[in-house]
């Protein structure tokens, strides 16, 4: 088939790419700046930004796509209201543009666990949160309003609600490769909720996730895109010290001193949809993740 990726050199748009060309597809990538790695495949690129419809509308119009995948969100981790507002403007604008080409069967979008208001425990598919902030009002505004005009034109929506995920090429200043980075120091980085846990799902599960949903067909709805398990930040720092340096010292240090901290953040995701719909779950373990993680840092 003819897939649009938006985002494509980002940290999750870039393997999301390199799966769907494994997969035989015409990729068609738009971001603003192409990777270098990416002129060793076949695919098509648009150098483009998404807030300016005159530098990708005829390359989109002549190259026709059968699914749009979008993952394109500009400035993270600026979550600001306003920046938050740009991005929702630019997205209705570029579905806008997608809908009048009226050759497009299906959607594909990368939500967020953050849609969720301070969830608990595991995370139905069925639950879609409330907004808190400027980033989960316009993720909600744009899924309400493609759940809207997909339904009038008979267009299957794909909201793939990504959970915590990781591996190469993730912001330094995320948990993980913040370990990876100090580990090599003998020191771990400054863990202020070392009791929090999140559900971490690898990047190449992630884009796995999105190839699934390319080749089936499903209802349309939110598909959680998670590990369906929680783990804390004291044992993400316990694997990654022993990936690194093969001991878990820094940790159990780091144990005993947070033995009296709190833990506010616990909850996972249930992947019942995934599993019956799309023919996803998650394939990478944790440790397996890390070590992968750590290899590419290297």
């Amino acid at each position: 088939m003819n897939i649009l990726v938006t985002g494509a050199s980002g940290f999750i748009g870039w393997p999301v790419v390199q799966s769907l060309h494994r997969d035989g597809h015409k990729v068609l990538a738009l971001s603003r700046k192409m990777l270098e790695e990416a002129r060793s495949i076949d695919i098509k690129w648009i150098d483009a930004d998404l807030a300016k419809i005159e530098e990708y509308r005829e390359p989109i119009k002549a190259f026709a796509p059968d699914v749009v995948i979008h993952l394109a969100w500009q400035d993270i981790p600026d979550f600001s209201l306003e920046t938050s507002r740009k991005n929702l403007n630019q997205s209705l604008d570029f579905f806008s543009f997608i809908l009048e080409l009226r050759c497009c069967k299906k959607i594909l979008v990368s939500g967020s666990d953050k849609e969720l208001n301070f969830p608990k425990g595991v995370c139905p598919e069925s639950e879609k949160g409330m907004p808190n902030n400027g980033f989960s009002w316009s993720k909600h505004a744009i899924r309400s309003w493609l759940e809207l005009a997909c339904a009038k034109d008979s267009i299957s929506l794909g909201w793939l609600r990504i959970f915590f995920c990781y591996g190469p090429r993730q912001r330094s200043l995320s948990l993980l490769p913040s370990l990876l980075m100090h580990l090599p120091l003998n020191k771990l980085p400054e863990i202020r909720t070392p009791k929090n846990a999140n559900d971490y799902v690898f990047v190449e599960d992630v884009a796995n996730a999105f190839s699934k949903a390319v080749s089936c067909d499903f209802p349309s709805g939110i598909f959680n895109i998670g590990s369906g398990s929680a783990t804390t930040v004291l044992e993400m720092c316990r694997l990654a010290e022993k990936v690194v340096r093969g001991s878990d010292k820094l940790t159990n240090k780091l144990q005993v001193e947070s033995r009296d901290s709190e833990s506010f953040i616990n909850f996972w995701a249930d992947l019942s949809c995934s599993k019956k719909y799309l023919g996803w779950e998650p394939n990478t373990s944790l440790i397996e993740g890390i070590q992968r993680t750590w290899d590419w840092i290297r």
